[in-house]
């Protein structure tokens, strides 16, 4: 159907009539199908049940784990050879992955469905 439609369009411009085929006529019912019986829902946004914070400075990264205003666990590392090179965007992006990684069990454990992330650069979240 694009086809056939970009040909009409080159032919006679855009406001003109076309006469499509009947595999394109097909296409266009089946996507009306679709949209008739597509169930429309609503997003839920949930508060976020705990809060991970990160940093990540020249040669080193660090992560927080909070919930309630409580601090439950806390990750650090220093960044390799090749990490360092990093643009500070990048190191902060890095910075919150490691930090995920680093609380598998403590977020699983708990259930954790919405986490806020707090970073110092506003770029990364």
């Amino acid at each position: 159907m694009d086809r056939q439609k970009a040909q009409a369009a080159k032919l006679r411009g855009w406001n003109t009539r076309m006469i499509m085929n009947k595999m394109a006529i097909a296409d266009i019912n089946w996507w009306i199908s679709k949209l008739r019986t597509n169930i429309p829902a609503q997003l839920i946004q949930i508060p976020p049940q705990m809060t991970m914070t990160t940093d990540a400075a020249p040669r080193e990264w660090g992560s927080t784990l909070e919930k309630e205003l409580e601090m439950i666990a806390i990750a650090h590392e220093i960044w390799n050879k090749r990490q360092v090179k990093l643009s500070s965007n990048n190191r902060e992006i890095k910075a919150i992955t490691q930090g995920l990684r680093s609380f598998p069990k403590t977020l699983k454990n708990s259930r954790v469905q919405s986490l806020a992330i707090r970073s110092y650069n506003s770029q990364t979240v």
